[in-house]
């Protein structure tokens, strides 16, 4: 019997995919909202100097990279425990390869907002 606490098919599941499921929410939200903002024309409203779509994407893929970057370090947590057997390990080596997944795609999410108007005119 494994001396280690066992998990649930919720936590395990979100252990696995909650940092892709994050980046899915946010992107999800981040795209509508521009599309939201062009159509209601107010993609052009600031925030301290900053169009409000660049703004939105920014605080959203900071929220979303904070809950990446937890279960990334949960990942390898479980990855690098001495007394974790194969199978604890092996749910730290894909919660850090989807997380890791995810951050890059936040990086990717964030950066088109940033180069470009939020609007085709």
């Amino acid at each position: 019997m494994n001396q280690h606490k066992q998990r649930t098919f919720l936590t395990t599941t979100v252990l696995i995919v909650g940092a892709l499921l994050a980046w899915m929410g946010a992107f999800t939200f981040v795209y509508v909202f521009a599309a939201v903002a062009c159509a209601k024309q107010f993609a052009d409203t600031q925030i301290l100097g900053i169009p409000i779509v660049p703004v939105v994407t920014i605080a959203t893929c900071v929220v979303t990279a904070i809950v990446s970057v937890v279960s990334l370090r949960k990942g390898l947590a479980l990855l690098r425990a001495q007394a974790a057997d194969e199978h604890e390990r092996f749910l730290g080596f894909v919660a850090l390869a989807t997380s890791g997944i995810a951050i890059f795609a936040l990086v990717l999410l964030v950066l088109p907002p940033l180069v470009m108007s939020a609007c085709r005119t």
